[in-house]
């Protein structure tokens, strides 16, 4: 692993230096998710799917809904679940 120090500017930004960059295909516009273990922070490219591989992914969940007899209000009632157990966490 290499190692590059980099300054944070007055408003908190870094500039990714160009040969990390250019290592990880990261242009103008790229998306960075930041982790942090509370010492050290972590920048990992997103990787979006393409608009093929969201149809595929969609179409396996409709099949595998209708395998199991999921209705549109199972969905619904699992996605407000999900959102209250969110708000808990927060």
């Amino acid at each position: 692993m290499t190692m590059q120090v980099v300054s944070v500017s007055s408003k908190g930004q870094i500039a990714i230096p160009v040969n990390y960059r250019k290592a990880l295909s990261i242009k103008e516009g790229s998306q960075l998710v930041i982790f942090s273990d509370g010492e050290n922070i972590i920048l990992k490219p997103v990787d979006l799917p393409s608009e093929d591989k969201l149809s595929i992914a969609l179409e396996k969940a409709r099949e595998f809904a209708v395998k199991e007899g999921l209705t549109d209000e199972d969905t619904k009632t699992a996605i407000q679940e999900s959102r209250k157990a969110k708000k808990k966490l927060v």
